[in-house]
């Protein structure tokens, strides 16, 4: 892994939203999971990197990749090596424990390549780890009834790629569908820790939706299809405004 020039300690200005809620629900998985080699992708200015700098950098190992923009040499990382995740990851080294994308699926053209791409990065049995952007909340879809556009989706008219340009609206259900497509195993959606719902009038509009699920749960087949309906109707997945989902590689891929 060729490493990324060093960069000065960036700015305030520079640097992402401090603390978003997704970011303890990552770190937690990790730590459950005790996962010891992780790769972060795309890294953006590195708070993985930070968190266990702090705490447990002689015992983990972060490695980044960086599409525009990149932690500053003080953040902890190993090693960094720019990439376009549009395009296929080569192989890395060692297989990871786990691999993180954070905030980034709904930046991809191909998110497929992306996520074929990890899949080759983990161990068997190792976790990936996705959060965007949830599209499935009230007042999401509302706008995009009245606008065509979910929330964060406005048109990106005139602008260039690097600058922030959403593709693709996630929702838990088509997050899942695509992971099953690429083989992933024990899609799990976590909590967040914000409010859900956030006002009143998305409770009222969601109720049609809730009960769909609580329906599909009843007639559910399978243990592993009223799993999905029970993550599909949760709070979470109606309600929240992020998506943290993990995934598995299965142990005999």
């Amino acid at each position: 892994m060729q490493e990324q020039p060093s960069q000065e300690q960036p700015s305030q200005e520079q640097s992402a939203p401090a603390n978003p809620p997704y970011q303890p629900v990552v770190v937690s998985i990790l730590r459950q999971r005790a996962c010891r080699q992780i790769l972060d992708a795309p890294c953006g200015f590195g708070w993985l990197g930070e968190t266990f700098k702090k705490d447990i950098a002689d015992t983990v190992a972060v490695d980044g990749v960086g599409m525009w923009e990149f932690p500053s040499r003080y953040s902890g990382y190993r090693e960094v090596r720019e990439h376009d995740l549009d395009r296929p990851l080569p192989p890395l080294g060692p297989s990871y424990d786990a691999v993180v994308c954070g905030e980034a699926l709904h930046l991809l053209c191909n998110p497929g390549v992306a996520l074929e791409s990890f899949q080759k990065q983990l161990r068997p049995g190792g976790t990936l780890i996705v959060t965007t952007p949830n599209t499935w909340y009230m007042r999401s879809r509302l706008q995009f009834l009245l606008r065509g556009f979910h929330s964060g989706f406005a048109p990106a008219v005139g602008k260039r790629r690097g600058e922030y340009i959403p593709f693709i609206p996630w929702s838990f259900t088509q997050l899942h569908l695509m992971m099953s497509r690429y083989g992933y195993t024990d899609i799990t959606l976590h909590d967040v820790d914000e409010p859900k719902p956030k006002r009143l009038v998305e409770y009222v509009l969601a109720l049609p939706g809730l009960m769909y699920a609580r329906r599909k749960q009843q007639r559910a087949g399978c243990g592993e299809e009223l799993r999905y309906w029970e993550q599909a109707g949760s709070r979470q997945s109606m309600y929240g405004r992020w998506l943290v989902v993990s995934a598995r590689v299965p142990v005999n891929a």
